[in-house]
Parts: structure tokens; C-alpha cells; sequence
């Protein structure tokens, strides 16, 4: 039998995960979100003070998600038309009755607070679980044609609520993001893949530190390790570009040489994830120099540096004698040359001049 104590540190642990995990959803979301024009909101106040309903609020002012928006909205959520989307995510427990009734709530009394129109606001239970088919059967909430979506679209009551099976969502990248937070192991890492893969440009500063707190929680809660996701990342190195292996290496604490011992790769392929200066390391310089060609050797090199180390004689190899003699003053030209050497130069120089 449990005892007292246990059930209560029980009791604690599991409302420390959900709530830690309703921050950092809500944090992501707000990352991604806010710069595209859009308003997000969490922990929404229903009146001067609490309580507040523990649900993440979207609005937008347009009449329609814009192209830059619909990058990061997931499905289900980028369908609607609604201007004031209401999320409700289920981390720690699995959908059941009292969640609808809670959702149904929070709508309510968002609409009434901010004199709205039901036409005008969606509500989204976003489950980390995946919803038995029992219960959905029992509460008539049916698959949409969209993966990972459920609706009631012909009850009254409930139309305006719809729920997101993050474990059944598409990889499509448009989902990673609230993928991060699906219960099973095999959709999270799936999605670690795909997130190292995806335009880098995408992943900007903001997110990239929530993109770690989040697989930090996972370390922490023992919901996957460290080691594990390491292997995971590195499982597909091969196909990874020398960018994307960066990313990898800065994100999840990765050394290089364990990149490369992941894999078994052709020498190419080895040497392609090598920076210039790691190829290089150790080698001899005849080593390095070996298989250039004279010309390439040279490139780079200021004149003084190319003639460093050559004697006289090679810096002067191929030379013309008038290039050999260029610059010269006249009284160097003539130094190491006996007189009668100068003086029968001088005098073949008068008769070519008498001829002429």
C-alpha cells in the first residue's frame, strides 16, 4: 500500500511537470508567434485577479493567417477561421470528461470577458497522450480529414471545440514545434531529426534556448536522456550538411570525433565535415604540399615569403639576362667583372657604333 507521503510527493512531481511544461509550451509558442504579428497570451486572467485560466490565447487581426504565419501554426490550428484561438494543453493526463467540461468552461467565459461572438473563437485540447478509442467513441468526437485532429463539427455545444493528438500529427514542419511535447518517446526524437534538418534560418536565437530547456526537462524528468538523444541526432550524420552538424555539435554538447565515430563513412564523405584547418592538423609540410603544382604553392604568398629559403642561383633559374639585370645600378652590374673583361665589352660596343 502507498504510503501518505509518497501519494503527496507524488502529488507534487506530477503538477511540477505540468506546470513546468505549460510554461515552457507557452513560451515556445510566444517565441515563434510574436514576431509574426500575432498575439499570444498565457495564463489568461478572467477578472482583476484570479483565478486565471491555465490556457494559452492566440489572436491575430487579420481576417486570415498570413503565409509567414502558417510556417509555424500547426494543423488544426492553421485551418481555423477564427480570430481568437483558445489552447488548452493536456501534458500529464489523458483526455477524458471533466477536460471537455474545463474547455468548454474557459470559452465560455473568454467569449463573455471579451464580448465576443462563438463564430469568432475556436478552442483547441491540445493532448500530449493519445486519446483512447473508447472514450472518443463515447464522447462522439470523430477524426477529422486532417491527421491528429478530432472534432464534433454537427454538435452545437461542442462545434467550436476540437482536439490535437500531438502523437498522431504529421511531420510536417509546420508540427515539429508542438510536436516537442507528444508523450511518446519515438514522436519526440523523430521530431529532434527533423528540427536539425529544417532551414536553420528558421530557428532563431529565442527558440533555439527554449528548443534546449525543453530537452533539458526531458533529462530531468527522466522522460528520455541525454545519451539517448545524442545518439538519436547523431544517428543520421551522414546526411546531415557541414552547417547542420554545427548546429548539433553548439546544441547538444557533441564533439566532432563523435560525429565521426558514429558513422563509417568514405574517406570523402569523412573529409567533407572537416574544416580546412582540422584536415590539415598534424601533417608534415612536404605533406601538405604534396600534389600542388608550382603555381599553387606560390598562391597566397607575398614575393618576399615566396623567395624565402631559395639560394641565389634558383630565385635566378629561367631569367632572362635582362630581367636578371633589372633594377640594377650600373657600377652593381659590373662588380665581380675583371678589367679586361670590361674593357673588350667596350671595345666590341665602338665597332658595332663605327658600322652603324
Amino acid at each position: 500500500m502507498m504510503s501518505k507521503n509518497h501519494e503527496e510527493f507524488e502529488f507534487i512531481n506530477k503538477n511540477t511537470i505540468s506546470h513546468t511544461s505549460h510554461v515552457l509550451f507557452g513560451n515556445m509558442m510566444k517565441e515563434s508567434l510574436i514576431r509574426l504579428n500575432l498575439e499570444v497570451e498565457s495564463g489568461y486572467e478572467v477578472g482583476k485577479g484570479p483565478p486565471k485560466l491555465d490556457v494559452l490565447i492566440i489572436r491575430r487581426s487579420g481576417k486570415q493567417w498570413s503565409k509567414a504565419q502558417l510556417e509555424y501554426l500547426p494543423d488544426g490550428i492553421r485551418q481555423s477561421h477564427c480570430e481568437h484561438v483558445i489552447l488548452e494543453l493536456k501534458y500529464t493526463e489523458s483526455i477524458n470528461r471533466i477536460a471537455i467540461y474545463h474547455t468548454l468552461g474557459y470559452l465560455s467565459s473568454y467569449v463573455k470577458l471579451k464580448s465576443l461572438k462563438v463564430d469568432n473563437v475556436c478552442a483547441f485540447i491540445v493532448s500530449s497522450k493519445t486519446p483512447r478509442k473508447t472514450f472518443l467513441k463515447q464522447i462522439g468526437f470523430q477524426k477529422t480529414d486532417i491527421k491528429g485532429i478530432y472534432s464534433r463539427p454537427k454538435d452545437y455545444l461542442l462545434s467550436p471545440i476540437q482536439l490535437i493528438s500531438l502523437n498522431d500529427l504529421s511531420n510536417e514542419p509546420y508540427n515539429l514545434w508542438i510536436k516537442l511535447f507528444s508523450s511518446k518517446q519515438s514522436q519526440r526524437l523523430s521530431v529532434l531529426r527533423n528540427l536539425v534538418a529544417l532551414d536553420l534560418r528558421r530557428i532563431n536565437q529565442g527558440l533555439t534556448k527554449i528548443f534546449l530547456k525543453i530537452i533539458n526537462f526531458w533529462s530531468m524528468t527522466g522522460e528520455i536522456t541525454m545519451k539517448k538523444i545524442k545518439q538519436e541526432v547523431l544517428r543520421d550524420t551522414i546526411e546531415l550538411t557541414r552547417e547542420e552538424i554545427d548546429f548539433c555539435i553548439s546544441l547538444f554538447d557533441i564533439k566532432l570525433e563523435d560525429v565521426i565515430k558514429q558513422k563509417k563513412f568514405k574517406t570523402e564523405d569523412m573529409l567533407k565535415l572537416l574544416k580546412p584547418e582540422d584536415r590539415l592538423q598534424g601533417l608534415k609540410p612536404e605533406d601538405r604540399l604534396q600534389g600542388l603544382k608550382p603555381e599553387d604553392r606560390l598562391q597566397g604568398l607575398k614575393l618576399e615569403d615566396r623567395l624565402q629559403g631559395l639560394k641565389p642561383e634558383d630565385r635566378l633559374q629561367g631569367l632572362k639576362p635582362e630581367d636578371r639585370l633589372q633594377g640594377l645600378k650600373p657600377e652593381d652590374r659590373l662588380k665581380g667583372l675583371d678589367i679586361e673583361t670590361i674593357e673588350a665589352y667596350l671595345a666590341k660596343m665602338k665597332r658595332q657604333m663605327k658600322v652603324k
